[in-house]
């Protein structure tokens, strides 16, 4: 049986999960960034400990490529990156969105919404199979709306603030909804599993942050030559 260790550390609370053989999944959370990179091999060693394993004893990597924090999704994918390739394992990438989308069972399709700032949300469209209805995206409410209200989709989301007053989903409020858990790392070892053994692993070269808007990076002002 497959050992499956997975980490989130797209959005803003991290968490990092085992999926150990048959014996269901272990979590631990990471907290709220932007130090993942200063707790996480930690807290993946305290992980495997719990659970009686090494790092030699993982034979698989999941990691969540975002969209979400740009500092994140690099510090996640970097360490799984790391791994895979130390232990020569294959590793699967899986989207945030698809991850929440997942994390909330029903037949209907599921849109998973996540706050993209400037007042506009990330939104993926998922069937039962967790396979995509729509591409994923991001633009404000009012735009959004429209394409998926004939789908009649289930809103999931793990970020309540995006429906208050002034949120970016504020608008949303006749939608059906289903709030989905803040750590998504168990959630994210369960999709890559299934992608492993469907034949989707990969090596960790392939595995890419899925920013869906780019971040903006203003690059820094060159100083004029002195004369």
């Amino acid at each position: 049986m497959m050992n499956l260790l997975a980490i989130d550390t797209a959005r803003s609370e991290g968490s990092v999960a085992l999926m150990q053989g048959g014996s269901g999944t272990r979590s631990r959370s990471l907290g709220a960034g932007p130090r993942y990179g200063e707790v996480l091999f930690l807290e993946i060693e305290r992980l495997l400990s719990a659970c009686s394993l090494r790092v030699t004893d993982v034979d698989a990597i999941g990691v969540a490529t975002g969209p979400g924090s740009f500092t994140g999704i690099r510090v996640g994918i970097a360490a799984a990156k790391a791994l895979a390739e130390a232990g020569e394992h294959p590793v699967v990438g899986v989207s945030s969105l698809r991850a929440l989308a997942r994390s909330c069972p029903g037949e209907a399709p599921r849109v998973a919404l996540l706050d993209a700032r400037r007042g506009e949300l990330f939104a993926g469209c998922y069937g039962a199979d967790s396979l995509p209805v729509l591409p994923e995206t991001v633009g404000g409410w009012q735009d959004l709306a429209p394409r998926l209200r004939s789908l009649d989709p289930v809103l999931v989301w793990n970020e309540p603030e995006i429906f208050e007053d002034g949120g970016p989903a504020e608008a949303a409020s006749g939608w059906r909804r289903a709030p989905g858990p803040r750590m998504l790392a168990a959630t994210v070892a369960e999709i890559a599993r299934r992608d492993i053994e469907a034949g989707a692993g990969g090596v960790p070269e392939a595995i890419e942050a899925n920013y869906i808007r780019r971040p903006s990076v203003t690059p820094p002002r060159r100083q004029a030559a002195s004369r």
